[in-house]
């Protein structure tokens, strides 16, 4: 974010894991389950072999332009015009990602916590917390993450321990009897929520990293964490709720830990689970928003994106209830269309690589022919 520090690399990588676990967290298990029963797990854990490849293409990219956002390098290879169409549709893509985040926290708070309470005010108090944090900027986000993630993980740590005394694993049984079909599609619908998304990161990675080769390593850190944490949750839940409980809620993590009773004394923790879940979600949200507003001030010639984070912020609510009229639109689309929605988007510095390669051999061939 314009005039602040560049992240470190454990900042970075703090960063992406925690981008990586926000919605994915609480709603993954159930698509899962639904397309692959008792395999869900599995689903989840070949999932995490689409981030490696996102990885591997991100740095390739990286490695190269190490200086320019994903906006910049596209206006870079591919000229000001093809550069602003996509750069249009990149705005696109992260300002409905932070407006369907912003929907999700308002389902669930109106569902689970606060049913007496209008959608649209608790969607507005938390768009109005996103804000402000995306106004302190990137060094203010990346220092509070460092602290979260301790806290964020500690809490993850007691609520699978306190749930293994209900964990059966008759439940997760018999192993792979989906098949490669389902298992294919339950792997690209989890990848689509997990990494696809990544491409929001492009506007911090590599230029606004202290040590951008040393990312490489951090990224493959982030994707295999967590998919550990995300391949255990969602096996987990399956043990402790069984296959089909776990297809048919909307929210399972959240009625995981509903099961937790210790001796009648260490239970009725759900609010636990809330406050790692809005605290994962936050930092997604605000990345998500962040990519948007700055690829707009690149696109429309803003030096500071801050003057764009108020208006395009009164617009964020009233798109997320637009986009997302009832409970069951919201999961026909995010489990039939985002997939091969937020794939278009994941594979485009694919396309921008193979344009450098294609530039680089002709400038290498001019040269020479000039010799």
């Amino acid at each position: 974010m314009g005039g602040q520090r560049k992240l470190s690399v454990y900042q970075f990588t703090v960063l992406t894991i925690m981008f990586s676990l926000g919605s994915t967290l609480l709603v993954i298990s159930s698509g899962m389950a639904d397309e692959l029963e008792q395999d869900a797990w599995l689903g989840a854990a070949l999932g995490t072999l689409g981030g490696l490849v996102l990885v591997w293409l991100y740095t390739a990219l990286a490695g190269r332009f190490p200086d320019k956002t994903l906006t910049e390098l596209s206006t870079h290879l591919l000229g000001r015009t093809a550069g602003r169409v996509f750069m249009l549709a990149y705005f696109f893509f992260n300002f409905y990602s932070a407006a369907a985040l912003t929907w999700y926290v308002g389902n669930f708070l109106t569902t689970y916590l606060f049913t007496e309470t209008p959608r649209p005010v608790l969607m507005i108090l938390y768009v109005a917390v996103m804000l402000y944090g995306t106004h302190l900027g990137l060094g203010a986000l990346a220092r509070s993450a460092e602290t979260s993630f301790m806290i964020f993980m500690s809490g993850l740590v007691v609520v699978m321990l306190s749930l293994l005394p209900e964990a059966r694993t008759a439940n997760l049984m018999p192993v792979l009897e989906s098949g490669p079909g389902p298992l294919a599609r339950a792997s690209l619908t989890f990848a689509s929520f997990a990494y696809f998304p990544w491409i929001s990161l492009l506007m911090i990675y590599p230029k606004h990293v202290s040590r951008p080769e040393a990312c490489g390593k951090a990224l493959y850190t982030a994707v295999l964490s967590s998919g550990a944490i995300l391949t255990a949750v969602t096996a987990l839940t399956v043990m402790v709720l069984g296959p089909d409980r776990t297809s048919i809620e909307l929210y399972p993590t959240y009625s995981l830990t509903m099961k937790i009773n210790i001796g009648h004394f260490f239970e009725r923790i759900e609010a636990l689970l809330v406050l790692l879940w809005l605290l994962a979600i936050f930092y997604q949200v605000v990345l998500c928003y962040y990519a948007a507003v700055s690829g707009l001030a690149h696109m429309i010639r803003v030096d500071e994106y801050r003057s764009l984070n108020l208006s395009a912020g009164l617009c964020l609510v009233p798109f997320a209830l637009l986009i997302y009229p009832n409970v069951g639109y919201e999961q026909a689309w995010d489990f039939k269309v985002w997939p091969l929605f937020s794939l278009t988007f994941a594979l485009w510095p694919a396309v921008l690589l193979i344009v450098a390669t294609v530039r680089g051999r002709r400038t290498k061939r001019h040269a020479k022919n000039g010799r």
